[in-house]
């Protein structure tokens, strides 16, 4: 759903639940990584996507007052949003799912930042759409380790040594 077909409630509640699910989903996948630093990465966007969802909120209260959120279903595919479907998939299948979803995180964001009708809130959604675009590069940058050095996200620390690395079948 495009920003065009949604009022600004909607649209807040809309990135509010993307926040929250971002942030359950790089939680759930720092607990099956075992690369301490490629864990603590993604404890850190877990972190700052409840930032950004807390930014959302006060946003909220600020515009809606008198209105109770009520969040939308979420918006990720099936195989992610989830859990038990999500325990199937392999770390580099949730990070090429997470990156499409930082992506369009941003575009939602950018959108967002041009219907804006103040400064405060186009500067806010530019904000949001930038630290959104940062998570893609982190994201791709962690996926590319994770494709070249399959058992870097397993903790191997010489991943880059040739008996750590998985032979083509």
């Amino acid at each position: 759903m495009g920003i065009e077909e949604l009022t600004a409630l909607e649209a807040l509640g809309v990135a509010i639940r993307a926040e929250q699910d971002a942030s359950e989903v790089y939680s759930d996948l720092a607990l099956r990584v075992g690369n301490e630093l490629l864990r603590q990465k993604i404890e850190l966007l877990a972190k700052e996507e409840l930032q950004h969802k807390r930014i959302l909120e006060e946003m909220y209260k600020k515009q809606f007052p008198d209105v109770p959120l009520l969040l939308p279903p979420s918006q990720l595919p099936k195989e992610i949003s989830c859990k038990t479907e999500r325990d199937q998939l392999s770390v580099r299948d949730i990070l090429s799912c997470a990156i499409e979803q930082e992506r369009k995180s941003r575009e939602f964001y950018l959108e967002a930042a041009l219907k804006a009708t103040d400064l405060t809130g186009k500067a806010m959604f530019n904000f949001l759409a930038d630290w959104e675009f940062s998570h893609q590069m982190a994201l791709s940058a962690e996926y590319e380790m994770v494709i070249r050095y399959p058992r870097y996200y397993e903790g191997i620390v010489e991943s880059w040594k040739p008996e750590f690395r998985k032979h083509e079948s």
